[in-house]
């Protein structure tokens, strides 16, 4: 894996190749019942290979984590891909946070 992105990567520009995978790792803190679940994404220009929740294995109430998204690259061309931390019972009135990609993927 060539890329570990984080919270400071929002609203950047990747680049990355046909084949290549990136990990998004955000903090997060299901307790609450927020969650990060993916917004929008081009399907033939990038797969998700992975979603990957990391808790303690003892979590207190209130006790936060991470989680992080595997994309790879399967086409080349340009696009977004976005994330928002949400309630999802609630719906987008929940949203707190949001994290978008501009993504660049070359042959």
């Amino acid at each position: 894996m060539k890329q570990v992105l984080d919270e400071s990567h929002n609203n950047r520009t990747v680049n990355l190749h046909v084949g290549e995978r990136i990990r998004i790792v955000l903090p997060e803190n299901a307790t609450t019942g927020y969650r990060w679940e993916i917004d929008r994404y081009n399907r033939e220009l990038v797969g998700i290979v992975a979603e990957e929740p990391n808790y303690p294995a003892t979590p207190e109430v209130g006790s936060g984590g991470h989680v992080g998204f595997v994309l790879e690259g399967r086409k080349s061309g340009v696009g977004e891909f976005s994330l928002k931390e949400l309630r999802s019972w609630e719906g987008d009135a929940s949203v707190i946070a949001r994290f978008r990609l501009y993504l660049n993927v070359l042959p």
